[in-house]
């Protein structure tokens, strides 16, 4: 099973995974770059300059990478002026990489567009490479991670047809990246293991570095900081002997997390990282990052009294002025994130921004980036991007399959002409020859038949493995389905306390709602939950909802004591949506003295029955108390339900499980009850 991601339990927020760029290594590297500008001074205005300007640039991309970015754009103007392809190439390369290192990342996609239009024009395959994976690079950095991968799998597909070990690694690399970001981990581990075979055989130190710190993260953005440390210091050592600036700030960076309890080693890390960032590349995202990074472990320094206490014996550093330094790096990283359209940082420091504001007392502030958090987060993690990138991954192999078959097919054809000529040339031989065929064609068909009896078998268990995957997908996507309108009536709801200057319950409020959020977030990447997680869920969306509503009705949870909630699992989501039909359909629209809802979960001979009761309206007077009181509100409905309570008889056929909800025999209101099999020692 794929492990989860969660955001909120890191202790610190890692940077983002970046794509090796693929640029023009030269062969100089280790010539001192004075050496160079003396020989630039009196060279003719030919390809030999524009050799020199391409490789100071190489040189100083990962020192000074402004000024490298001035000599990449005079060999471009020079290699236009005397027409050498070739030149214009390699300037568009060196360009587009400096411009994304830069933050200029609508340029670059303009250069390494123009550059590909070159490379096609021109037959380079290996160009085409290197300007199909820098554009995915781009589209990568702005979040953007369907195009991404379109054009990742589309410089993969080039790079094994010309069969270059180096373009391949790269572009494993880059897709392990963005698997990553889709917090599929077990795919990234297995690209960037594919990765890190080739760069060590082909010895490539550049490129492996940044490839272990992409083995790093697969396991870092998991939470699994002790297996990503080894990665990140064997990435560090390569930088530091390659004198890579840009690599030794990101591990920097990167290694913060790993002394998360070393408060005095991680200021000092941001601070070595923070000091190269300034110098060479302010807008990079990583720059960025390390600056909303600076602010949250501040943050995290202040609320811990041993930490705190020892940054202010060590550095002299005092409580107000350390918050006071995190506002700043909060407000300018957010800032820089959204100057940049980088919206996975937006989603990451926005929410941690909110915690920050709640914590010295700006509930405004609070609710403003919490608004923008959701608002982040909704665009980021879509079904639809992770749907269309395990798309893009099968078209690629199935067009890899045809075109093998197709080889395949050509090969056969010539060996067949060639025995016919043979057979042409040798009279005498032909009866031999004959038989040979005839035999050869018999175990051909044996072999085919043999062929086609394993496709089918193969392609039965496809469509099997497929069925299965249809019904998880199915599932995920019904408890994706959070009513908007409940999250906005709470944030409208926290805005007025905030306006009345009910600070207690507005900050009271925020907190259960971020619980209820957090719960409701961690549950949803499951299929099963434990059922006092899911029991906690209820009884927060249930305070939440009495609360909106003034407290209008009491309500009760009973758990049975038989039933170990602990080991007990249930389907997340499935009983929420009874409790907010009883509340809007049952109570709210017909408000009455004494309204109650109870929830109860018991022990049933053949499983476990969740019932929802309310002395409300009444099922048979709900849709026209509905329509006569107006509410807006719309609950996930009863149908949904249905359909889940179908997919869960479909895959588990030792007991059916089912639903019913009906008006209550004594007195007014309704009665809904769940049958469910027992999920204990099941796997979530």
């Amino acid at each position: 099973m794929i492990p989860t991601y969660h955001f909120f339990d890191r202790k610190i927020i890692t940077l983002l995974s970046i794509f090796i760029l693929l640029i023009n290594i030269s062969v100089s590297n280790a010539q001192d770059t004075t050496s160079l500008k003396q020989q630039l001074k009196v060279a003719k205005a030919d390809t030999g300059k524009v050799k020199l300007f391409n490789q100071l640039c190489n040189l100083l991309e990962d020192i000074n990478p402004v000024q490298a970015l001035s000599y990449a754009s005079q060999a471009h103007e020079l290699a236009k002026k005397i027409k050498y392809n070739d030149g214009i190439a390699r300037a568009l390369i060196n360009i587009a990489a400096l411009q994304m290192y830069l933050g200029e990342n609508d340029k670059a996609l303009k250069s390494n567009q123009s550059l590909y239009q070159l490379c096609k024009k021109n037959g380079d395959e290996v160009g085409m490479v290197s300007s199909l994976n820098n554009i995915g690079a781009v589209y990568q950095r702005t979040s953007k991670y369907v195009e991404a991968a379109k054009y990742t799998f589309r410089a993969l597909h080039i790079a094994e047809k010309v069969k270059d070990s180096s373009l391949i690694a790269v572009c494993h690399s880059n897709i392990a990246t963005i698997f990553t970001q889709q917090h599929d981990f077990e795919k990234a581990i297995i690209y960037a293991k594919k990765a890190d075979f080739i760069f060590k055989k082909i010895n490539e130190p550049s490129n492996e570095a940044k490839n272990l710190e992409t083995l790093g993260n697969c396991y870092a953005f998991n939470g699994n900081t002790v297996s990503a440390k080894p990665y990140y210091t064997a990435a560090l050592n390569i930088y530091e002997k390659l004198g890579n600036e840009m690599g030794k700030a990101l591990m920097y960076t990167q290694m913060v997390d790993c002394f998360a309890d070393e408060p005095l080693k991680q200021i000092e890390y941001l601070q070595k990282a923070k000091a190269i960032w300034d110098k060479i590349a302010p807008l990079h995202i990583n720059a960025i990052a390390n600056t909303g990074n600076f602010g949250y472990t501040l943050f995290q320094i202040v609320q811990d009294p041993a930490k705190l206490a020892l940054v202010q014996r060590k550095l002299g550093l005092n409580k107000a002025q350390m918050l006071a330094d995190a506002n700043k790096y909060f407000k300018k990283c957010i800032a820089t994130s959204k100057q940049g359209n980088q919206t996975e940082l937006i989603s990451l420091f926005t929410i941690e921004y909110a915690k920050f504001c709640e914590y010295i007392g700006d509930y405004k502030e609070a609710l403003t980036n919490l608004k923008l958090h959701y608002k982040a987060q909704d665009s980021l993690h879509s079904q639809e991007s992770k749907n269309k990138i395990a798309n893009l991954e099968a078209q690629f192999a199935f067009q890899k399959k045809e075109e093998k078959y197709k080889q395949a097919q050509a090969l056969s054809k010539i060996k067949t002409q060639q025995i016919y000529l043979y057979a042409g040339l040798v009279v005498i031989l032909m009866i031999t020859i004959f038989i040979y065929f005839l035999n050869r064609y018999r175990i051909a068909e044996l072999r085919m038949k043999n062929k086609l009896q394993k496709r089918e078998a193969e392609e039965q268990a496809k469509e099997l493995l497929h069925q299965s995957k249809l019904f998880e997908s199915e599932l995920k996507a019904i408890r994706s389905q959070m009513n908007p309108h409940f999250i906005f009536n709470v944030l409208n709801s926290i805005e007025s306390y905030i306006m009345d200057n009910d600070k207690q319950t507005a900050s009271r409020l925020i907190q259960k709602f971020a619980s209820l959020s957090r719960l409701i977030l961690e549950n949803s990447t499951r299929s099963l939950v434990t059922a006092d997680r899911e029991w906690k869920a209820l009884k927060l969306y249930t305070e939440l909802e009495a609360m909106r509503y003034n407290n209008s009705f009491s309500f009760n949870f009973d758990a049975d004591e038989a039933l170990q909630l602990k080991t007990l699992l249930l389907p997340p989501m499935l009983i929420q949506p009874l409790i907010e039909n009883a509340i809007l359909h049952g109570i709210i629209v017909n408000p009455k003295p004494g309204a109650h809802i109870e929830v109860q979960l018991k022990k049933h001979h053949e499983g476990i029955c969740i019932t929802v009761m309310d002395n409300g309206n009444g099922i048979a007077n709900a849709k026209k108390a509905t329509v006569k009181v107006g509410i807006k509100e719309k609950s996930m409905g009863l149908a949904s339900i249905r359909e889940r309570i179908n997919i869960i008889n479909a895959q588990k056929r030792d007991f059916f499980a089912s639903f019913k909800i009906s008006s209550k025999t004594e007195g007014s209101g309704t009665i809904a009850e769940i049958f469910l099999p027992h999920f204990e020692n099941a796997l979530a």
